[in-house]
Protein backbone atom coordinates (compact mmCIF):
# COMPACT_ATOMS: atom_id res chain seq x y z
CA UNK A 1 0.00 0.00 0.00
CA UNK A 2 1.21 3.30 -1.12
CA UNK A 3 2.24 6.73 1.46
CA UNK A 4 -0.29 8.51 0.34
CA UNK A 5 -3.40 6.17 0.70
CA UNK A 6 -2.01 5.09 4.42
CA UNK A 7 -2.08 8.78 5.05
CA UNK A 8 -5.92 8.83 4.43
CA UNK A 9 -6.83 6.11 6.30
CA UNK A 10 -4.78 6.95 9.33
CA UNK A 11 -6.99 10.38 8.62
CA UNK A 12 -10.24 9.24 8.95
CA UNK A 13 -9.04 7.51 12.44
CA UNK A 14 -7.81 10.34 13.46
CA UNK A 15 -10.97 12.09 12.56
CA UNK A 16 -13.02 9.35 14.60
CA UNK A 17 -10.65 9.94 17.41
CA UNK A 18 -11.39 13.54 17.61
CA UNK A 19 -14.95 13.00 17.68
CA UNK A 20 -14.31 10.25 20.75
CA UNK A 21 -11.97 13.19 22.51
CA UNK A 22 -15.53 15.49 22.57
CA UNK A 23 -17.40 12.43 24.16
CA UNK A 24 -14.73 11.74 26.61
CA UNK A 25 -14.88 15.24 27.83
CA UNK A 26 -18.08 16.24 27.54
CA UNK A 27 -19.99 12.99 28.33
CA UNK A 28 -17.25 11.84 30.40
CA UNK A 29 -18.47 14.33 33.37
CA UNK A 30 -21.82 13.05 33.48
CA UNK A 31 -21.16 9.27 34.14
CA UNK A 32 -19.54 7.70 36.86
CA UNK A 33 -16.06 6.70 36.20
CA UNK A 34 -17.03 2.46 36.11
CA UNK A 35 -20.62 3.38 33.85
CA UNK A 36 -19.55 2.63 29.71
CA UNK A 37 -19.75 5.69 27.56
CA UNK A 38 -20.18 5.24 23.61
CA UNK A 39 -16.87 5.84 21.42
CA UNK A 40 -16.94 5.69 17.99
CA UNK A 41 -15.14 2.83 16.34
CA UNK A 42 -11.79 4.47 15.69
CA UNK A 43 -11.50 2.35 12.20
CA UNK A 44 -10.12 4.03 9.01
CA UNK A 45 -13.35 3.11 6.77
CA UNK A 46 -15.21 5.99 5.94
CA UNK A 47 -18.39 5.77 7.39
CA UNK A 48 -18.04 3.47 9.84
CA UNK A 49 -21.20 4.10 12.13
CA UNK A 50 -19.69 1.04 15.18
CA UNK A 51 -19.22 1.86 18.62
CA UNK A 52 -16.93 0.33 21.22
CA UNK A 53 -18.39 0.96 24.85
CA UNK A 54 -15.64 1.83 27.53
CA UNK A 55 -15.13 3.04 30.66
CA UNK A 56 -13.37 6.41 30.67
CA UNK A 57 -10.44 4.70 32.78
CA UNK A 58 -10.44 2.11 29.53
CA UNK A 59 -10.35 4.82 27.19
CA UNK A 60 -7.33 6.86 28.42
CA UNK A 61 -5.53 3.89 28.71
CA UNK A 62 -5.90 3.89 24.60
CA UNK A 63 -5.10 7.89 24.59
CA UNK A 64 -2.24 7.16 26.20
CA UNK A 65 0.17 6.56 23.45
CA UNK A 66 -0.97 9.13 19.88
CA UNK A 67 -0.20 5.35 17.86
CA UNK A 68 -3.24 3.56 19.20
CA UNK A 69 -6.88 3.49 18.17
CA UNK A 70 -9.77 1.27 19.71
CA UNK A 71 -11.64 -0.69 17.29
CA UNK A 72 -14.48 -3.31 16.45
CA UNK A 73 -13.14 -6.75 15.33
CA UNK A 74 -12.90 -7.11 11.84
CA UNK A 75 -12.81 -3.33 11.34
CA UNK A 76 -8.62 -3.58 11.96
CA UNK A 77 -6.44 -2.85 8.92
CA UNK A 78 -3.52 -5.40 8.79
CA UNK A 79 -2.07 -3.07 6.38
CA UNK A 80 -1.59 0.35 8.33
CA UNK A 81 -1.43 -1.33 12.11
CA UNK A 82 -1.11 -3.95 14.15
CA UNK A 83 -3.09 -5.32 16.93
CA UNK A 84 -1.60 -4.58 20.42
CA UNK A 85 -4.30 -5.82 22.92
CA UNK A 86 -7.87 -6.00 23.33
CA UNK A 87 -10.01 -4.60 25.66
CA UNK A 88 -12.89 -6.36 26.12
CA UNK A 89 -14.41 -7.56 22.49
CA UNK A 90 -12.60 -4.55 21.18
CA UNK A 91 -9.03 -4.42 19.74
CA UNK A 92 -6.67 -2.07 20.21
CA UNK A 93 -4.24 -1.22 17.17
CA UNK A 94 -0.89 0.49 16.77
CA UNK A 95 -0.66 3.05 13.40
CA UNK A 96 2.55 1.74 11.56
CA UNK A 97 4.47 3.17 8.67
CA UNK A 98 2.88 6.66 7.03
CA UNK A 99 0.24 6.22 8.86
CA UNK A 100 1.56 6.54 11.76
CA UNK A 101 3.05 10.14 11.08
CA UNK A 102 -0.23 11.30 10.74
CA UNK A 103 -1.02 9.88 14.09
CA UNK A 104 1.51 11.65 15.62
CA UNK A 105 0.65 15.24 14.11
CA UNK A 106 -3.13 14.83 14.72
CA UNK A 107 -2.54 13.96 18.26
CA UNK A 108 -4.79 16.29 20.13
CA UNK A 109 -3.15 15.89 23.35
CA UNK A 110 -0.13 16.96 21.62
Amino acid sequence: MDDDRQRRLAENEALARDVNEVVERVAGSWFREEERLGFRCECSRAGCRSHVALTRGEYESVRGDALRFVVVPGHENAEIEREVGRIREYLIVEKRGAGADVARASDPRA
